[in-house]
């Protein structure tokens, strides 16, 4: 190449260098939070830990090309993202499930000594199918036996008929699988289901391969997930069923959820903003932890679309004789801290404000409140304004309302999302925007009365992108 033709080419690639950002320095990409390299993503999908790393899978690409993505880490913090797991086969997309660690190799996949790992999942159209690795999730299997579940409403043609999303766990007690997932029994679509039959099915099998029918909870939809916690401050536990934007405290004897309490929002922001909960259970560290999907987010320009919420340690929290699921960003949190800004106590009379400045769009802030009476205190991060009262939190005309008076708030804001986190997790309000153009910090402004602050800490969060 002559000296001419070089130093064009040469300009050529440094001028598409500084055009292109690198992944993960995007203007709308996420710093801490979850996102695919490319494509669009949706539900988490087949959690699961072996070997000191999580294995984390999402429905990857649009609808009729829907695969199931894969991500491994160590720390849930910082991702590994690998090719696609599961691709569609024969034009039946992959779409949501689970995934669980045969030990008693009841499903002849593997062995003892090196145990499967078997994906359950909807390939739509046909039914409930299984895949395994015998590599730890590095490579999978089709069973050759697929389906090996299936439901009168398998609607090839209306999807919103479906039975899907199945979530399978080993019963140690009954020394068997069960399996819960959506199930349509009325035959009608989503805005015709006046008498609620489309709830969650549960079905127990000896091998993942065979079936049985076991009972059928109402008023559930899609992306189940079931597991035991632990009541906070007792030497108890409860169980606890979800589906995307909601849950029931109740018993389960591994054939039949029977609520004992009321059916509550998972989240009081947007509806389904925060949708699809997928938890890793029986963690080494006896945690249980999830991850959702921040659903119908805006990323213009952007090689990814949508993000993830950022994972969250679950527990029950008894206030009022009322169970109430909680959930706390996860400790490992805190390895990302960088740059933080701190407020002493001290009270704001009307109209007072004060600000703690950040070159950042994404933090992590915590406040501890005094707030009586009429006392109103507004924090302003990322364009959004969020009202604190003695008893609610207000943003966007959306409201939550804990159960004990507000004296503990956590914002997660992230450039595209915020996760608000009112007294320790027991309610939750989750947002996607369109960040200011300027970064910037918080903004606390008493609105009436006098608020009180105990301490308030902004802290800067780095990028989990190497």
């Amino acid at each position: 190449m002559n000296p001419t033709a070089a130093l064009v080419a040469l300009t050529a690639t440094i001028t598409c260098t500084l055009a292109e950002p690198r992944i993960g320095n995007e203007r709308y990409r996420p710093r801490y939070h979850f996102t695919a390299e490319h494509g669009y993503i949706n539900d988490p999908n087949g959690l699961f830990f072996l070997d000191g790393t999580y294995h984390l899978f999402f429905q990857h690409d649009g609808i009729h090309e829907k695969s199931w993505g894969h991500a491994t880490s160590t720390d849930l913090l910082h991702w590994n993202h690998l090719p696609d797991a599961l691709a569609p086969r024969n034009g039946k997309p992959v779409f949501s499930g689970s995934a669980a660690i045969d030990h008693h190799n009841t499903t002849g996949f593997g062995t003892r000594e090196n145990p499967s790992v078997v994906a359950c999942f909807t390939e739509w159209g046909l039914g409930q199918s299984l895949a395994y690795s015998l590599d730890k999730g590095a490579s999978w299997i089709r069973y050759q036996g697929n389906p090996v579940l299936t439901r009168p409403n398998d609607d090839k043609a209306n999807f919103r008929l479906s039975s899907r999303d199945p979530h399978i766990m080993w019963d140690e007690a009954r020394k068997r699988w069960v399996l819960v997932m959506f199930d349509n029994l009325s035959g009608k679509t989503d805005t015709e289901r006046g008498d609620h039959r489309h709830g969650f099915s549960i079905f127990t099998s000896p091998d993942l391969k065979d079936w049985t029918y076991r009972s059928h909870l109402d008023g559930f939809y899609v992306c189940p997930d079931i597991m035991k916690l632990p009541i906070e401050g007792e030497d108890s536990s409860s169980w606890v069923a979800m589906d995307w934007d909601q849950y029931a405290v109740g018993d389960f004897d591994g054939e039949r959820f029977v609520p004992t309490q009321a059916i509550t929002p998972l989240d009081f922001g947007p509806k389904q903003v925060r949708s699809a909960n997928q938890s890793w259970k029986h963690l080494p560290d006896g945690r249980t932890i999830q991850i959702c999907w921040i659903r119908g987010g805006k990323y213009h320009g952007m090689p990814f679309d949508q993000q993830l919420g950022f994972p969250t340690e679950l527990s029950l929290r008894r206030i009022n004789d009322q169970l109430h699921l909680c959930k706390q960003p996860i400790r490992e949190l805190r390895k990302l801290h960088d740059r933080t800004s701190r407020l002493g106590r001290r009270s704001l009379a009307k109209g007072e404000s004060a600000t703690l400045a950040s070159s950042s769009q994404s933090h992590d802030f915590e406040i501890e409140l005094v707030l009586d009476g009429g006392d109103r205190l507004q924090l302003e991060v990322l364009g959004k304004k969020i009202i604190l009262e003695p008893r609610g939190i207000n943003c966007d005309g959306h409201q939550a309302k804990p159960a004990a008076p507000l004296t503990h708030l956590r914002l997660l804001s992230d450039i595209t999302s915020l996760e608000i986190f009112g007294n320790h997790g027991e309610v939750t309000l989750s947002y996607h925007l369109l960040p200011p153009e300027k970064p910037g910090g918080i903004t606390l402004s008493a609105l009436e009365g006098r608020p009180g602050i105990k301490k308030a800490e902004l802290r800067e969060v780095r990028s989990i992108w190497r």
